[in-house]
């Protein structure tokens, strides 16, 4: 069971994907912006995972992203990127920020739950980036834990 922050400024969103997590038997606090999910990490919360949308109004999933990898770097984050923007724009975006995984809305719930479920176990990719995109159109990127050194390591072999 693990404790997961969901940030994102659609509240019908983050009700079903707070709702598919918890069945899926995590905890979940959910956070409408990420002035709140700043807000939440400053007074000391905890989490194993990080799920931020990257665009809402005021802080920013990067913010979240950011603060979040500058207080403890070992704490995943997903990063959702939104409906029409280049899933390649958002991965860009969410690999400077430290994001450890993207899935690019709008996306199946089954398959956020089995994304957030591998990147809990630890799941990452040798060297390089692992972009999946599944039949029904969902595409799911996941990082190497140090993209920066995989990226030098891959330029110099």
């Amino acid at each position: 069971m693990a404790r997961i922050m969901v940030v994102e400024d659609d509240a019908d969103l983050r009700a079903v994907v707070a709702r598919a997590l918890e069945r899926a038997g995590h905890v979940v606090t959910s956070r409408e912006d990420g002035a709140r999910a700043l807000e939440d990490m400053e007074g000391g919360s905890r989490y194993d995972l990080i799920l931020t949308d990257l665009e809402m109004p005021g802080r920013t999933g990067l913010e979240v992203i950011r603060a979040s990898k500058d207080r403890d770097s070992a704490v995943p984050v997903i990063a959702t990127s939104g409906k029409g923007r280049p899933v390649q724009v958002a991965l860009d975006i969410a690999r400077r920020c430290g994001a450890d995984a993207v899935i690019a809305k709008p996306f199946k719930l089954s398959v956020l739950v089995s994304l957030v479920n591998r990147v809990l176990s630890g799941e990452r990719p040798e060297d390089t980036e692992s972009i999946e995109e599944l039949e029904d159109g969902d595409v799911v990127v996941i990082m190497p834990p140090d993209l920066l050194g995989a990226k030098l390591r891959q330029s110099e072999g």
